[in-house]
C-alpha cells in the first residue's frame, strides 16, 4: 500500500469511534433470531407441518452443535 494511501486510511479509523462489542453482539443476534424466525415461517410456507418440524428440530441441533451438516441434508432431502 502506498503512503498516501495508508495514511488516509490511519486518519479514516482515528476519526471512527470506539466499538462498543457489546452493543455489536446485541445486534447480530438480534439479526440472526429475526433471520430464523423469517427462515422458519417460510419452511412452514412451503413444506408441510412434519417436515418443518423436523426441520425445526435440525436447524436447532445444528445452532447447539455449531455443525450445519444436518440441516443442510435434511432440506436437500426434502428438494428430492
Amino acid at each position: 500500500m502506498n503512503k498516501k494511501t495508508q495514511s488516509l486510511l490511519e486518519s479514516l479509523l482515528e476519526l471512527s469511534p470506539d466499538v462498543d462489542t457489546s452493543a455489536v453482539i446485541e445486534s447480530r443476534g438480534i439479526n440472526v433470531i429475526a433471520s430464523a424466525i423469517q427462515l422458519l415461517e417460510a419452511v412452514y410456507d412451503i413444506y408441510g407441518e412434519e417436515a418443518a418440524m423436523e426441520m425445526e428440530k435440525r436447524l436447532c441441533s445444528s445452532i447447539k452443535r455449531r455443525n450445519d451438516v444436518k440441516f443442510i441434508r435434511g432440506i436437500r432431502s426434502l428438494n428430492l
